[in-house]
């Protein structure tokens, strides 16, 4: 019998904000602490946790259990219209896959300039 596991993969990506205490950690209510603008494609994440002296989430992201996909039908508008179904283990997999190729392929400072986010601000003495 063919059984699906749950896969589930943990990354580091470069993080946002103004930091306004490091010990507890608390960012600015009006500039928070958040990953850098950049399409994780269709996954999950979680927080495992923050990396403050890099300026980096490590996050594990789960692949999405469904997907949509365009039927051969099309709105009033001309739009098409999408049916949503679940994923295959071989497209969760690709998703963990694109992914990790996406933030292997480049330098923390690729991904900043890319996402056209801002260094993590910290503004106290540490």
């Amino acid at each position: 019998m063919y059984r699906e596991y749950k896969v589930s993969m943990r990354i580091l990506v470069p993080i946002t904000g103004t930091v306004i205490n490091d010990n507890p950690v608390a960012g600015d209510p009006d500039d928070p602490i958040r990953l850098i603008n950049v399409n994780l494609g269709n996954v999950s994440w979680k927080l495992v946790r923050l990396d403050l002296v890099n300026d980096l989430a490590d996050i594990e992201v789960t692949p999405g259990e469904t997907t949509d996909e365009a039927t051969d039908s099309f709105d009033a508008e001309g739009k098409p219209i999408y049916r949503t179904r679940p994923t295959t283990q071989a497209e969760r997999l690709q998703y963990l896959n694109d992914l990790k190729k996406v933030i292997d392929q480049h330098t923390k400072e690729e991904l900043y300039a890319m996402s056209k986010s801002a260094r993590l601000k910290k503004p106290f003495k540490g």
